[in-house]
């Protein structure tokens, strides 16, 4: 497995760029979730310091700003290992420029089977992200019959909602009243948890209350081309130590230390679905 990191700003890069195998650079050009990071900057460092890049395609296009993709796609084609992309529509331009040989495809929770893999890795992408909204056993299950490259999330906050409407704003001017729109919590009604997130020009994001850590099922995951670590909301020198921790483990070192190491970070951490199956509740037609 090859661990790929996100990273949001130039401090951050530089001061894990001796943990850094492979980089998914956000940027406000083309990244959901974003800081301050100049891309440019960000790919020479990367280029001298030999880390792999991946550009980080991950909102969702419309028509009106679709040509922007495509943009993006020329200028960095030749320059970077790989394309993080969601929208099926910015796979469609990669293959009309002949580089979807360079995309990681992740529709998020979309590829549940082996027969969704096998649909979308016939486009010739590099890799494809299964869904995190079902179980391990069900993710080698797809690996093993498909047999191509995979993506997974192994660390860090997980997505659960994303729209593009500005809610926090739209609250704001129900309210009359102003809220912050970054680095913000929220809460339901009905649930006690609260959950990160944020507001920017791309819509609203939230996030899991909590942290997976799939630091002990490394060894169940040998299979997996890609295990993707999210920074978002984890300071420097612990994600520095996440970092060390889960390359360590992929290098073979004593799992029990590692883990008693990482449990020593303090980190809100749970597995998610990865022994979970999603249960979907029937309802009578009430006529």
């Amino acid at each position: 497995m090859r661990l790929i990191t996100s990273i949001y700003e130039k401090e951050q890069l530089e001061y894990l760029k001796d943990s850094l195998d492979l980089a998914l650079l956000e940027s406000k050009e083309a990244s959901l979730n974003y800081k301050n990071l100049d891309l440019d900057y960000a790919i020479r460092f990367c280029m001298d310091n030999h880390i792999g890049i991946a550009l980080s395609m991950d909102k969702i296009y419309q028509p009106k700003t679709i040509k922007e993709a495509e943009e993006f796609l020329k200028k960095y084609k030749d320059i970077v290992d790989y394309f993080y992309v969601t929208d099926l529509g910015v796979c469609n331009l990669a293959i009309k420029l002949g580089i979807e040989n360079k995309i990681i495809f992740d529709p998020k929770t979309m590829i549940t089977n082996s027969l969704d893999f096998s649909i979308y890795a016939s486009y010739g992408f590099h890799a494809l992200g299964i869904s995190s909204e079902i179980t391990l056993e069900d993710c080698n299950t797809i690996i093993h019959k498909c047999n191509k490259n995979s993506f997974y999330q192994v660390f860090g906050l997980r997505l659960m909602f994303y729209s593009k409407r500005h809610l926090i704003s739209l609250y704001s001017k129900k309210n009359n009243e102003e809220y912050p729109k970054e680095d913000v919590y929220f809460r339901e009604a009905t649930r006690s948890d609260y959950f990160p997130g944020f507001e920017n020009i791309n819509g609203t994001v939230m996030y899991r209350s909590y942290y997976i850590s799939l630091l002990k099922e490394l060894s169940q995951m040998k299979d997996f081309t890609y295990g993707y670590l999210e920074s978002y909301r984890v300071d420097n020198d612990t994600m520095k130590k996440v970092l060390d921790i889960y390359k360590n483990a992929i290098d073979g070192k004593n799992i029990d230390e590692l883990i008693s190491e990482f449990n020593s970070l303090n980190l809100n951490v749970e597995d998610g679905f990865t022994y979970k199956d999603s249960v979907y509740q029937k309802e009578e037609l009430k006529l």
